[in-house]
């Protein structure tokens, strides 16, 4: 079993963006690619395919219906809200040890590659007792961590780099993207982290074109799941 726990400094950083980029790549290698997305917000079920569940689907070349959501998703809200807040507007419990059951299971039957997609950032609720650091942390999984160069994401960066280490939980690898509508160029950000980590820094031009995405998949294939 080799899994990865995808996480990132906040939101819309391009978490399933990266996640079904490296998941494509699996599938172009004639690997097995898997993924999970334990919470989702933001749900629509009309909209499956632009949903982040039916996108890690569509990557992995599996169908994308509701049934298969079900498969990957534990639970899922219709509302754009952090996890929990979105479980109690609906009424809704969320039992951590519930999710860290479910994923434990996924894991313990996962037969190749496997990539874990939090909600939100690092330390995001994903239940009123827990974030996103527990779980990784529960799973004892290794994480890649996702950044976007805004004003402030080097103090972001290196917080959660902080917490992540504090919790002696490996980083794989820290991915700059420019998803962000105010996010810059990615090389200013990258050459700035150099002068405070060590990790392996990647920058991506995700959602800019195909040969971006490849490029970048590749590697991360190779640091992730050598």
């Amino acid at each position: 079993m080799s899994a990865v726990f995808v996480t990132a400094i906040g939101t819309d950083c391009g978490k399933t963006h990266v996640s079904a980029a490296v998941l494509r790549e699996l599938v172009a290698q004639g690997r097995l690619a898997l993924a999970l997305k334990p919470l989702m917000s933001g749900y629509s079920p009309e909209a499956l395919g632009d949903s982040d569940a039916g996108r890690l689907l569509a990557a992995m070349s599996r169908e994308v219906s509701q049934a298969a959501v079900n498969e990957i998703c534990w639970r899922r809200f219709p509302d754009w809200l952090a996890p929990n807040v979105a479980a109690r507007r609906a009424n809704i419990e969320l039992d951590y040890f519930e999710l860290l059951t479910f994923v434990s299971s996924w894991l313990q039957g996962l037969d190749g590659p496997g990539l874990i997609e939090g909600a939100g950032g690092v330390m995001s609720p994903l239940t009123d007792t827990h974030t996103n650091l527990d779980l990784a942390k529960d799973l004892r999984l290794p994480v890649l961590l996702l950044a976007s160069n805004y004003l402030g994401a080097v103090s972001h960066t290196l917080t959660a780099l902080e917490v992540l280490a504090r919790r002696d939980l490996e980083v794989k690898a820290v991915v700059v993207t420019e998803t962000l509508p105010n996010a810059g160029p990615s090389e200013p950000f990258l050459e700035e982290l150099t002068r405070w980590t060590k990790l392996p820094l990647l920058g991506a031009k995700f959602a800019r074109t195909q040969e971006d995405d490849r490029i970048v998949a590749a590697e991360l294939v190779r640091r992730l799941f050598h």
